[in-house]
């Protein structure tokens, strides 16, 4: 007997068959305790265009789950990975940092950076991120605001995303 229902749980056509196994089901589905072939999102969606995507993981109420093979990036929420506090990053010397790319998460409130000698050093490195390099200092997946700053100015921005693996 379960409680809270009637004694002719689904036998005399008082509950729809299969009622009983629906509710017993369900009510063992946790996001704490998940188990194989369970949903973990609420809600599933997909947006086309990069700039959405950022938008979407910007709020801290989505993850990012991939990329589907039509090129849209899907994303779930509620969030359920943890946001993690940022690192402690120095901010750049404007005397010899001049020439440098700075990487922007949608979370994070400071970019991190990284500096060069030359203004063509920064502008090789930079060229390297947005086009897909694997040799870069992004060596994970993710969506960043890349700056090129060359002489203290802003000369070039970009939104970069290195996909995760294709989902089907």
């Amino acid at each position: 007997m379960v409680p809270g229902l009637p004694e002719d749980h689904g036998t005399t056509g008082f509950w729809p068959p299969g009622f009983l196994r629906w509710v017993l089901v369900t009510s063992q589905r946790s996001h704490s305790y998940p188990e194989l072939g369970q949903q973990l999102y609420a809600v599933v969606e997909s947006v086309k265009k990069p700039e959405a995507l950022w938008a979407r993981l910007a709020t801290g109420n989505y993850d990012w789950l991939g990329v589907r093979r039509n090129g849209r990036y899907v994303v779930g929420r509620p969030r359920l990975s943890p946001v993690l506090g940022e690192d402690e990053w120095p901010c750049p010397d404007p005397i010899r940092d001049r020439h440098r790319i700075e990487y922007l998460g949608p979370l994070d409130r400071l970019p991190r950076w990284e500096r060069f000698e030359t203004p063509e050093e920064a502008r090789e490195a930079y060229d390297r991120v947005v086009t897909g390099d694997p040799v870069t200092p992004m060596r994970n997946t993710g969506v960043w605001k890349v700056r090129l700053l060359v002489d203290e100015v802003a000369v070039e921005e970009m939104l970069v995303v290195r996909a995760l693996p294709r989902m089907v």
